[in-house]
């Protein structure tokens, strides 16, 4: 199987222009586009990273674009249909079938994409690579080689946990909790969810003891830019629970 990562920009992206504002991430998976007269129109499934004011920021001003088509939010999920006016670019477009994802697309806040995918035939990643060349406004190969695929993204089911401990572990993410140094002591995370500390520590242990399992197996099989996935998957659940 032959694997090739690329480095991508173009300079009417509606995700990544609005990402450097906002300074978010975005993992997503292309779906189809399909033409209309002059225009294009491109669907994409994606999973927001950042704060949750940037995050409601970058819905809001996504979904007043004119050429934003449908939307529709579910958490950290978005999935949308966008119009590509004459001219205008995607990625997407130059994507082919004989071609498949080791890992999701990540958009991000430095104004790249980063694809990464793969295909039996070099000359399939060869063409969506000088298609690229011809149509973006900047293109990178980072790497470009054959080998097994030891480590493919592949969706992990979320762990069940209780209302408790989603609202338990999502506090103690979303306010630094993990960041090293930590931003905050469990006692402050057990006033802002209305517990008792024994109350919220209990819920975070129980939590982390069903999620870590789960984190650190996606770790080590996809490396640490698949975390993003997990954790919007955490926080669309808990907030579920609230």
């Amino acid at each position: 199987m032959w694997k090739m990562k690329v480095k991508v920009k173009h300079n009417d992206c509606p995700v990544v222009n609005r990402l450097e504002k906002y300074g978010l991430d975005v993992l997503s998976y292309p779906g189809t586009w399909y033409g209309r007269g002059e225009e294009k129109h491109v669907n994409h499934i994606c999973f927001l990273k950042g704060t949750p004011e940037a995050k409601a920021a970058f819905l809001k001003d996504f979904a007043a674009d004119p050429d934003c088509l449908r939307i529709e939010v579910e958490g950290d999920l978005f999935i949308y249909e966008f119009r590509l006016r004459k001219g205008g670019q995607h990625t997407q477009l130059y994507y082919n079938n004989e071609m498949m994802f080791v890992e999701p697309v990540l958009n991000s806040h430095d104004g790249y994409e980063y694809w990464h995918v793969a295909s039996w035939d070099n000359a399939v990643l060869t063409r969506f690579y000088n298609d690229l060349l011809k149509n973006m406004d900047f293109v990178e190969m980072l790497s470009f080689s054959q080998s097994n695929l030891k480590n493919v993204y592949f969706p992990n089911i979320m762990p069940k946990l209780s209302a408790g401990q989603l609202r338990a572990l999502t506090l103690a993410y979303d306010h630094g909790y993990y960041s090293y140094p930590r931003k905050v002591t469990l006692r402050q995370l057990a006033a802002r969810a209305g517990v008792s500390l024994s109350t919220f520590q209990e819920s975070l242990r129980k939590a982390e003891a069903a999620l870590l399992p789960k984190l650190v197996e996606l770790h080590l099989q996809n490396g640490p830019q698949m975390e993003l996935v997990l954790k919007s998957r955490l926080n669309k659940a808990g907030k579920r629970s609230r």
